[in-house]
């Protein structure tokens, strides 16, 4: 048997602060302001705002309501979470760079309290993680089982980047590869807000807002290099403001190989490029922003945990050694010509965004915005004898047009928003399954599908914040929804030339149906003291089923029952503290939150797909998720910054009925740890013009359910949890501008990830043989974690 990993227990980081307040000469006053507005990654409240040590353009020179609402961004604050009646979290400029400048956006999120990470791909911005909070994801990690695959929206500086129907591919990770172009990321959990709440924000809403356009004019350069054949560039210029305009374009290129071992280096690289341009007036901003995003990559292979027999290195019943952790090697993987799969995510985003204050207590907002998305696999497996569709190539493509307007009024005892928004998407799924050896091609092969969706997503809202005293605050709202689905097979016209018993993977001919909802909320915030609040929330809201549930690439069935076809819903409560002290004895900027969540999903459809085997298995499925999430954080010192995150999360089915089986309850959700732990400490100590700063954190994934592919269920088997730690060394120096007039300051971060090399598999299933074939069905595959990586990263300021 192989031997299972036993993690460390999480380190309890135990510090008592000695001493007086260090003193900071002039050249780094902004760094001391750096540090008490940019801190920690907390829940409710925070010691930051994303717009570190700058002034947002957009909220220059306004005054009254359109100062107040200037931000469509999202861009959060303590005071503004603190006094909020929802549950939000905001991770700024330190929280990100102690995650590796070669990190992504997943790694990023691993901070926040109650959101769990996992991807095959190490620190890397180029590999595809999936992201769940508390127990509802996004993402992907070519593993079956989520309760709920595409439960959380995320945005780009506002923007939906959402798919508005896949199932495969809502959105991916590698979509945000370039952190540095990012200023701070907000969290709302749960569906938040009518205001606020998108198409797919049952389970929350990320929003990643980048480097904003400032008064000053400025330039920061860097390069990263590292393991595994790491290298990267990133920059920003800042054009500061002239006459009433102010512009950044920030972007970077980052490349890397695998840390997997074996023959293929499975080379992956990614660029981001962003712009934006604001107007500012005298009652308001105007302005125009793009965004441009691309990976590529070779995603690594599964490998099982005991060798099967007949499974080798080098295909199956060849004379080479059994592929397994135990026998090829923990971090094996097999040659390009056996296995690979290229992976391709692209994206195009234009948008605007007017704020115009229109009275003394009214003012204005909308957002319009053009998205195109693009996506490759290409893939091909010689484990399987005989199979027509050994290798693939799917380009789904999608075009998404949207429009979001609402005005804002400032009453007595009131603050109301209403408005709507509408957003139209063509998405097209195309899919060629071949065998080459056998004839057949992309052009001419023996599975396929084209499917085209449009869709329509309809909304309209209006909340009101009451504060009939100022300790109390009621947040009523209600929004009405609608989403409108047209479904056409299209494969027979894409595919014209076709081999005999060529097979469309896609039964139904054609599908529609429209599915409308109200979504009623209220949230309510009650502050007894300055430094302290209670709060609790309801929120019903919808999500339209997924293209599967309208026949897409489904062979299933040639008919769709619309009459019990029914939005996912979810019906979440929750109730909170928060604590907020400024300054009192060793606590400075100190936050404490704790809340408890429950969030009942119903109309679930949990697909399996099984590779190779042009398969799909589907599930109806009801569940809770609940738990309770706790965020420490303070800083004792100018020099001493501590955090300490806690998920505890209990997700289970009322109901599971797998595909041909009995309804079954009770079930554990797949993938959702009891117990997610981020614990960090960073010290900042100055000497003689130079400014260190070495930060380490620690992370804790508890273990995990895994899903069985044979069953289409989740099963009572679990794989370990693991503890991963992380230390970073950082330099800060201005003392190199009499050689460089221009020159502010120059930057040096050493980065050590898995500081103490932990061996563990963030990812595990049970196969039903479609990977392998052979003997492999009922054993487990994993993705194994990184091992110690070395990163290192140069930047300069001008």
């Amino acid at each position: 048997m192989i031997k299972r990993i036993v993690p460390r227990q999480p380190l309890v980081v135990a510090l008592a602060t000695v001493g007086l307040y260090t003193l900071i000469p002039s050249a780094f006053a902004g760094d001391a302001v750096t540090a008490s507005t940019s801190s920690s990654s907390t829940q409710g409240s925070t010691n930051q705002t994303t717009n570190v040590g700058e002034v947002n353009a957009e909220a220059m020179a306004l005054t009254g309501p359109a100062q107040q609402l200037a931000s469509t961004d999202g861009k959060l604050t303590k005071k503004n979470i603190f006094e909020s009646t929802q549950s939000q979290a905001v991770l700024g400029k330190r929280e990100i760079s102690s995650v590796g400048p070669a990190a992504g956006a997943a790694q990023a999120l691993s901070l926040a309290p109650g959101i769990a990470v996992r991807g095959y791909g190490g620190v890397a911005g180029t590999a595809r993680y999936e992201i769940a909070v508390r127990g509802v994801k996004v993402g992907w990690s070519s593993v079956n089982g989520d309760v709920e695959r595409n439960g959380l929206t995320v945005l780009f500086d506002g923007i939906p980047m959402n798919n508005l129907i896949a199932h495969n591919g809502g959105w991916d990770s590698n979509e945000i590869p370039i952190l540095q172009m990012i200023h701070g990321v907000n969290v709302t959990y749960g569906p938040g807000n009518p205001a606020s709440r998108w198409f797919d924000s049952i389970g929350g809403t990320i929003n990643f807002v980048p480097l904003q356009p400032s008064t000053n004019p400025s330039a920061e350069v860097g390069t990263t290099v590292g393991s595994n054949g790491t290298l990267g560039y990133h920059f920003d210029i800042k054009t500061g403001m002239y006459d009433g305009w102010s512009a950044v374009l920030a972007g970077g290129y980052i490349k890397n190989n695998t840390f997997r071992t074996g023959s293929f280096n499975a080379p992956s690289q990614s660029f981001a490029y962003f712009g934006k341009a604001v107007k500012t007036f005298s009652n308001g901003t105007f302005s125009l922003g793009g965004y441009v995003d691309s990976s590529r990559e070779f995603r690594p292979n599964f490998i099982p945990l005991t060798p099967i027999p007949g499974i080798t290195t080098a295909g199956l019943n060849a004379n080479a050694p059994l592929y397994s952790e135990q026998t090829s090697g923990y971090y094996s993987s097999l040659p390009q010509s056996i296995w690979f799969k290229q992976l391709k995510v692209q994206d195009y985003i234009l948008y605007s965004k007017l704020n115009l204050g229109l009275s003394k207590d009214v003012t204005l907002h909308e957002i319009a915005w053009y998205r195109h998305g693009h996506r490759v696999h290409d893939r091909i497996n010689n484990y399987i004898p005989g199979n027509s569709a050994n290798s693939e190539y799917y380009n789904p493509s999608s075009d998404t047009y949207g429009d979001k307007l609402y005005f804002a009024w400032k009453l007595p005892m009131n603050f109301l928003k209403a408005g709507g928004s509408w957003i139209h998407q063509q998405y097209i799924t195309r899919y060629a399954g071949y065998n080459s050896q056998m004839g057949t091609s992309p052009s001419f092969p023996s599975q396929y599908n084209s499917d085209v969706l449009y869709n329509n997503y309809l909304t309209g809202f209006i909340q009101d914040t009451i504060t009939p005293i100022a300790d109390l605050k009621v947040t009523p709202g209600i929004a009405a929804v609608q989403y409108q689905t047209q479904m056409y097979n299209n494969g027979n016209q894409a595919f014209q030339d076709l081999p005999a018993g060529a097979q469309n993977q896609t039964l139904i001919n054609s599908a529609a149906d429209t599915i409308s909802g109200l979504e009623p909320s209220i949230g309510v915030r009650f502050a007894p003291v300055k430094w302290g609040s209670v709060y609790a929330n309801y929120a019903k809201s919808y999500q339209n089923p997924t293209d599967n549930n309208f026949g897409a690439y489904n062979s299933n069935g040639g008919t769709i029952d619309f009459n019990s076809l029914k939005p996912v819903q979810s019906n979440n409560y929750e109730v909170g503290a928060k604590f907020l002290v400024h300054q009192w004895m060793f606590l400075h900027d100190f936050s404490f939150n704790i809340n408890y969540y429950y969030d009942r999903l119903s109309n679930e459809t949990i697909a399996t797909y099984l590779s190779n085997i042009a398969q799909t298995k589907f599930a109806a499925a009801d569940a809770v998720v609940n738990g309770v999430n706790i965020a420490i954080a303070d800083n004792p010192t100018w020099n001493w910054h501590l955090f300490t995150n806690i998920g505890l999360n209990h997700s289970y089915y009322t109901s599971y009925t797998p595909h041909g089986g009995p309804t079954l309850s009770g079930l554990p959700v797949s993938y959702s740890p009891n117990l997610t732990l981020s614990a960090g400490v960073d010290y900042r100590y100055y000497y003689h013009g130079f400014l260190f700063s070495p930060q380490f954190v620690d992370q804790y994934t508890s273990s995990q359910y895994l899903f069985n592919n044979n069953t289409g269920a989740p099963s009572h088997q679990q794989q370990p949890g693991y503890n991963v730690a992380n230390l970073t060394l950082g330099m800060k120096t201005t003392r190199l501008d009499h050689y460089v007039p221009t020159l502010k300051s120059v930057n040096l971060s050493v980065g050590i990830y898995n500081l103490f090399g932990e061996k563990y598999n963030p990812i595990e299933y049970i196969t039903s043989g479609g990977y392998f074939g052979g003997n492999s069905a009922g054993a487990i595959l994993a993705d194994p974690g990184a091992p110690r990586q070395y990163f290192v990263t140069v930047g300069a300021k001008f």
